[in-house]
């Protein structure tokens, strides 16, 4: 990839990047619903609530929370892209919130514009926007309507 080292990626898949795995990282301790839950949905807000330009690294968190959000009722979805990081996932019986699912479908909805996205801007400089932009449809699509 051409532009991996400048923004930090070693491929175009969600957890391939360096604020995706730093993100895995700070759910290690989220070992209860009570914890999962605020962790997932500030980094989902954070993204819907950006007012001009979504930084880079903004937008791979929230891209990151929301293929967690797809993957809670099928972890399977995750294979080892997670690095075993937080496996078993979600650590919880209790089901997904709607809401997640609603704001995780926004957020991938919302980071395949490339206008006021510096991830996608990224991607599309790299000449690897159809890359990324499959990648998050992939996620898009778990999620359903």
């Amino acid at each position: 990839m051409r532009g991996s080292k400048q923004m930090g990626t070693w491929d175009a898949s969600v957890f391939g990047n360096d604020d995706a795995a730093d993100y895995l990282y700070e759910l290690d301790n989220a070992d209860t619903f009570a914890k999962i839950v605020p962790v997932l949905e500030a980094a989902l807000d954070f993204v819907l609530d950006a007012l001009d330009e979504i930084e880079a690294p903004a937008g791979a968190v929230g891209i990151a929370a929301a293929a967690l959000v797809a993957a809670w009722e099928e972890p399977s979805l995750l294979g080892s892209k997670t690095t075993d990081v937080l496996l078993p996932w979600p650590r919880t019986n209790d089901p997904v919130p709607e809401r997640l699912r609603t704001k995780a479908s926004q957020v991938l909805d919302r980071m395949q514009d490339v206008r006021g996205n510096e991830l996608a801007e990224l991607w599309e400089e790299s000449g690897e926007f159809p890359e990324f932009s499959a990648e998050v449809s992939h996620w898009r699509s778990r999620l359903g309507d």
